[in-house]
C-alpha cells in the first residue's frame, strides 16, 4: 500500500488546503458520509464514548457523530477548514474538540486504548492504520473509506492521481499486518452512487472497511 505519502504534511500542502477551503471547497456537502449513516442504522456505531475523526475537513462527519452523543476529537491540517467547522458546530449547538494538526504525525502521539470509534474517510495514510487500530478500546470500531484505483471504462468522481487512491485489497493487507486482533464487520470494494455538490448523482470507486477490535 505504497502511496508515496510523506510522514508529515509540508507548508505547501497546508497552504493549498487552506486556499481550497477558503475558496469554498466542499461547502455544499452538509450531509454526513453515507457509509457512516449505513453503519449507524445497522447499530455498528457506538452510542457513547470518545470518537476520533482523522482529516475531518469541514467537519460534516464529526458533527454527525457529536449529534449521536459521542465525544469527538476532530483533526485536520487546514486551519481554514477547522475554523469553518467550528462555526458550523456553534450554529448547530454541538460540541466538538477541533484541532488544527498535521494528521500524518499522529503516529508519534496518538494515545492507545482510548477511542470507542475512529474514522478516516477519503484520506490515504497507510502509515497511520496500525496506530489507529491501537488507539481503539477493546471492542472499539474503526471505519475506513478510501477512493479505490479503478481501471474500468466507467467515469468516476474523485482524484485523478492514484497517489490518492488505494489498490484493491490494500486496506485488508495493511490491517492484517498489525499485531492487534480484530473482526471484520463490513467490507466492500467497487462503485457506489453518491450526490455531487450540484445536486446530481455521480459514481465513485471506493474501498470500505469496518472492523471491531478484539475485546481480549
Amino acid at each position: 500500500m505504497d502511496t508515496g505519502q510523506p510522514d508529515s504534511i509540508d507548508l505547501a500542502d497546508r497552504q493549498r488546503w487552506d486556499a481550497r477551503y477558503r475558496a469554498g471547497a466542499y461547502a455544499q456537502r452538509h450531509w454526513p458520509s453515507a457509509y457512516l449513516q449505513q453503519l449507524q442504522q445497522d447499530d455498528v456505531i457506538p452510542h457513547s464514548g470518545r470518537a476520533l475523526d482523522v482529516a475531518c475537513g469541514r467537519g460534516r462527519n464529526s458533527l454527525f457523530l457529536a449529534s449521536l452523543g459521542l465525544s469527538v476529537d476532530a483533526l485536520d491540517v487546514s486551519a481554514v477548514a477547522i475554523a469553518k467547522a467550528a462555526n458550523t458546530a456553534i450554529g448547530q449547538q454541538l460540541r466538538v474538540n477541533w484541532q488544527c494538526s498535521d494528521v500524518l504525525e499522529l503516529s508519534h502521539r496518538l494515545p492507545q486504548n482510548t477511542y470507542a470509534l475512529v474514522i478516516m474517510l477519503r484520506f490515504v495514510a497507510p502509515q497511520l492504520l496500525p496506530k489507529l487500530l491501537q488507539a481503539l478500546t477493546p471492542g472499539g470500531v474503526l471505519v475506513l473509506e478510501e477512493h479505490l484505483q479503478w481501471d474500468g471504462a466507467e467515469r468516476i468522481s474523485g482524484p485523478s492521481s492514484n497517489r490518492f487512491r488505494v489498490a484493491a485489497g490494500d486496506l485488508s493487507r495493511q490491517l492484517q499486518a498489525v499485531q492487534v486482533g480484530f473482526d471484520v464487520v463490513d467490507q466492500f470494494e467497487g462503485l457506489i452512487p453518491e450526490p455531487a455538490d450540484d445536486g446530481t448523482s455521480v459514481r465513485a470507486a471506493v474501498a470500505r472497511m469496518c472492523i471491531r477490535r478484539s475485546s481480549t
